[in-house]
């Protein structure tokens, strides 16, 4: 199966970007994680890392060339579609796609115990998983569901982790009229999708204990209209979503503080806000950055049924003095889990 590598969106303001230089080359086997190529936007050299396992089988943008963010730049073929691995842990007689090879070495398992369910008998991944399964026993049969697939690497800018998420924000539409109409009686004002957001962030963040490296509590700043209003919210964490709308409903419209006045550990920007432009109000380098765009209408195929959705696109900064890669996925993934199942944020 052909898997097409995208020109990634690197910042809210990025068009296109420019490949500066390939790291992998035609032909080569490339995992999840693997350092593809070298990409230049106008603030910054990237790493572009590879999200799926395969054959690198063409690139179609070369060094020095140009593209506009979303236009494939490389094809890979995916393990399904790759020719035979003829180098297996230990039966030359016994043909594996490269993964499997990989996974079946690491598990130090025979190969001559193997089943394979691919062309011609190959032994692909999933027999390798199979067979792991049924060695540890039963306990293997429950298994922690695989993180979205925008949140499980990220791009390394700066000194931060990058994910480029797209929630789907239907499952709020649904539910925001009976609250919003609730909201109005008890508060004079509605909820904004703002305030979920504020509280996804805050909650996805504070799911990993070092994430706040020794500060005593989650502050965040709030960037709305443009750049005319700023909110700062303390002790973030134990605000629930009406202590966010109050305190939003309660501050002026002012200019941007004094810089270097606010040392928020969360910046959270609203669709139009320069995040750039921003950092420099803040006294010190934020745990998180988040900035969201304009939601849009899309239609997906869900179970086989066209489904309507709504999506969010957020793209959110992590920095990577604070917490591992392995560890900032994990607050993309529980951020993205959080703006996809609002329930959860009223709680």
């Amino acid at each position: 199966m052909a898997i097409t590598i995208e020109m990634p969106r690197l910042s809210d303001s990025m068009h296109e970007g420019i490949v500066l230089r390939w790291i992998k080359k035609i032909g080569d086997f490339v995992e999840v994680g693997d350092h593809l190529a070298d990409i230049e936007t106008e603030k910054a050299h990237v790493e572009l890392q590879a999200c799926e396992d395969g054959t690198l089988t063409e690139i179609l943008v070369p060094e020095g060339a140009t593209a506009a963010v979303g236009t494939p730049i490389a094809l890979l073929q995916s393990e399904f579609g790759a020719a035979s691995c003829d180098c297996p842990p230990s039966s030359p007689a016994v043909k594996f796609s490269p993964l499997a090879a990989k996974l079946a070495a690491e598990a130090g398992m025979d190969p001559a115990g193997l089943h394979g369910t691919g062309p011609h008998g190959r032994i692909m991944a999933a027999d390798v998983r199979a067979a792991v399964r049924r060695t540890e026993g039963p306990a293997r049969k429950v298994q922690t569901p695989l993180a979205p697939k925008d949140t499980r690497h990220a791009t390394r800018v700066d000194n931060f982790y990058l994910y480029t998420l797209g929630a789907n924000m239907s499952y709020l539409a649904a539910i925001s009229t009976p609250i919003a109409v609730q909201c109005e009686k008890l508060i004079g004002g509605r909820y904004s999708l703002f305030d979920y957001v504020v509280r996804a962030a805050v909650k996805a963040c504070l799911s990993e204990p070092e994430w706040l490296a020794g500060d005593a509590s989650a502050e965040l700043l709030m960037v709305l209209d443009k750049g005319e209003k700023y909110v700062l919210i303390e002790n973030a964490g134990a605000k629930t979503i009406y202590n966010i709308a109050m305190e939003r409903f309660a501050a002026p419209k002012s200019g941007a503080p004094a810089p270097g006045t606010v040392a928020p550990n969360i910046l959270l920007c609203d669709s139009g806000v320069n995040v750039e432009a921003q950092r420099s109000v803040i006294r010190d380098m934020p745990h998180s950055i988040i900035s969201i765009g304009g939601t849009t209408p899309k239609t997906g195929i869900e179970a086989g049924r066209p489904v309507s959705k709504l999506i969010l696109p957020v793209t959110l900064y992590v920095n990577a003095n604070i917490l591992p890669e392995c560890k900032a996925s994990k607050i993309a993934a529980e951020f993205k889990t959080l703006l996809e199942n609002p329930v959860l944020l009223l709680l």
